[in-house]
C-alpha cells in the first residue's frame, strides 16, 4: 500500500477524514510537516477538512526568511491560508532556547485554535520521534506513563492536538518527499549537539541500531503493551478507589479499606489520589513507601507525611486525607478566645458555636450540659487549651486535656482547634466537644445550661 492510503486509514480511524471539520497544520517547512500537510491536501474531497497553515518564524537562523518566502508562495499556490507570526529576537532567552521556543510556538497554536474554531491541531511528529521520546523519558526518569510516548490525540485548549505521522517512519516521509517531489528545508540546528535531545538522535540512538537495527520499533512495541497494560490497571484502581474512598470532596480515604491491598497497589492507589488531588505532584517510591509505613503503624494513630509542594498525607486513625500543609496551619490557629456573656452565641471556629443559657432550652442538641457554678467562678473564659490545663475526674483526680484528646481519638491536627472552657479561678469545666470535668458539690450554685451546636444547625432553627 501506499503512504497516501495508509495515511487515509489511519485518520478514518481517528476520525480526522470529517470535511465539516476544520483543523490547523503546524508547519516548520521541515520534511516532516511538509509531507504532513500534503498528504491532508491529497485526501479526497469529500473527507478532507478545512484546513489552515500555521506557521512561527522564531528567527533563529539566517534562512528563515528564505523559508518564510517559500511557505507563503506554497500555500498560496495550493490555496491553502496561511497564518503566521515571528518571534522576536528580543524575546529569545539566553538559557533555555529551545523550551522557550516551544512555548511560544503553542501559545499561538492554541490562540488560533480558538480564532480559527478549529477542532484540532496537527504536528507532524513521526515514529522516530516516538521512539526518541521514549528514550529521553527513560533516562530523564519520571512516571511510568510517560514511557508510553506521545498520545495519537490529547485535548488542547478546547480542541484536541494530534499527530497523524505517529505509525509512520522518517525513512517513509522522506520517499514519500522525494517521489512526489515535496520542496522542504533542513534546519542546520538539528545537527548541533548542544541540544539533548539532538545528541540522542545523533549519537545515542545510532550506537543503539548497530547492536540492534530494530531498536526503534522495539521501542514502539514496548510503549504500545505499557500503555494495555496501564489502562488494565487504571480500571483496577478505579474500582478500588471507590471502595476505599468514603468521600470526595474533601477527599476522606478509609485506612482499614486500604490495608487492606496488597502492598504494590496501595502504591498505585496513593499515586492516583495524590494525582486527583495535587496533579503536579511528583510521587517518589520513598515518599510511598514513607505514607504506607504511617498508615500500617498502630503504634501512631494519626500523623502526617511531607508530600513535597506545600501537601502532605495526613492521617487520623482510621482515616486519611491529603492536604495542602498551609490549609492546616490555618485551620489549627483557628481557635477564638472570649469572655463567655449569658444567654448569648459565640462563634468558636471551624464552623461551631457556644452558647450559656441561665434557663433550660427546648432544642435537643448532644453537645450540651447543666453545671452548677457559684458566682465566684464567674465570669467564664474560653480559650486555646494549655499544657498545665487538666480535667477533674469523678474520684477527685485530674486528667491532663491531652491526655483526653488523644483518648477521644482526637487527631493531632485537629487537637489545637479544641478550645477549653474556664472559670474565673482558673478551673477547667470541658475541653468543648469533648469531655467535662466533674465539678464538686458546693454551697449557693446555681445551673447554666452549656450548649455547643454548628453553625449550620443554628441557621435551620431559624428558618
Amino acid at each position: 500500500m501506499s503512504l497516501e492510503t495508509d495515511f487515509q486509514r489511519h485518520c478514518e480511524l481517528q476520525g480526522w477524514t470529517d470535511p465539516h471539520q476544520r483543523g490547523l497544520v503546524a508547519v516548520s517547512t521541515g520534511v516532516d510537516s511538509m509531507v504532513l500537510l500534503t498528504l491532508f491536501t491529497h485526501l479526497p474531497v469529500d473527507q478532507r477538512p478545512h484546513l489552515t497553515v500555521v506557521y512561527v518564524d522564531h528567527q533563529l537562523r539566517e534562512q528563515s526568511r528564505t523559508e518564510t518566502a517559500f511557505l507563503k508562495q506554497w500555500c498560496a499556490q495550493q490555496q491553502v491560508p496561511l497564518v503566521m507570526t515571528t518571534w522576536p529576537p528580543a524575546q529569545h532567552p539566553k538559557h533555555g532556547l529551545e523550551n522557550a521556543a516551544r512555548q511560544f510556538r503553542y501559545e499561538f497554536f492554541a490562540t488560533q485554535l480558538k480564532a480559527q474554531q478549529a477542532d484540532w491541531i496537527a504536528t507532524a511528529h513521526q515514529a522516530n520521534e516516538q521512539a526518541e521520546t521514549i528514550l529521553f523519558k527513560l533516562l530523564r526518569g519520571g512516571q511510568l506513563d510517560q514511557l508510553t510516548g506521545m498520545a495519537a490525540s490529547r485535548p488542547f485548549h478546547g480542541g484536541q492536538l494530534i499527530r497523524p505521522l505517529l505509525p509512520f517512519t522518517k525513512a517513509q516521509l522522506r520517499a514519500y518527499a522525494e517521489q512526489q517531489e515535496i520542496p522542504w528545508f533542513e534546519d542546520v540546528t538539528n545537527h548541533e549537539l548542544t541540544a539533548s535531545r539532538n545528541r540522542l538522535r545523533l549519537q545515542i540512538l545510532p550506537a543503539l541500531r548497530q547492536e540492534n537495527p530494530q531498536v526503534d520499533q522495539h521501542l514502539l512495541t514496548y510503549a504500545e503493551q505499557l500503555r494495555t497494560v496501564l489502562q488494565v490497571t487504571d480500571q483496577v484502581v478505579t474500582q478500588r478507589l471507590n471502595q476505599i474512598v468514603r468521600q470526595w470532596q474533601p477527599l476522606v480515604v478509609d485506612t482499614p479499606q486500604f490495608l487492606a491491598q496488597s502492598p504494590e497497589l496501595q502504591d498505585l492507589l496513593l499515586t492516583r489520589l495524590i494525582k486527583l488531588t495535587a496533579p503536579a505532584l511528583a510521587t517518589t517510591p520513598a515518599v510511598l513507601r514513607e505514607c504506607r509505613q504511617l498508615l500500617a503503624n498502630p503504634q501512631r494513630p494519626s500523623g502526617t507525611v511531607d508530600l513535597g509542594g506545600e501537601w502532605c498525607l495526613n492521617k487520623s486513625y482510621a482515616t486519611f486525607t491529603i492536604n495542602q500543609l498551609k490549609n492546616l496551619r490555618q485551620n489549627s490557629q483557628e481557635v477564638f478566645s472570649f469572655m463567655v456573656v449569658l444567654n448569648q452565641w459565640r462563634t468558636l471556629g471551624n464552623g461551631w458555636q457556644f452558647g450559656c443559657f441561665t434557663t433550660d432550652v427546648t432544642d435537643d442538641l448532644p453537645q450540651q450540659q447543666v453545671v452548677a457554678l457559684t458566682a465566684e467562678q464567674w465570669p467564664l473564659q474560653v480559650r486555646p487549651w494549655r499544657a498545665t490545663d487538666r480535667l477533674r475526674l469523678a474520684n477527685g483526680h485530674h486528667q491532663p486535656v491531652r491526655r483526653a484528646l488523644i483518648n477521644a481519638k482526637v487527631p493531632r491536627d485537629a487537637r489545637r482547634q479544641v478550645p477549653v472552657l474556664v472559670t474565673a479561678k482558673g478551673e477547667i469545666i470541658a475541653a468543648l466537644g469533648v469531655k467535662w470535668s466533674v465539678l464538686p458539690p458546693r454551697a449557693h450554685t446555681s445551673n447554666y445550661h452549656i450548649k455547643l451546636q454548628h453553625e449550620s444547625a443554628k441557621g435551620e432553627q431559624h428558618e
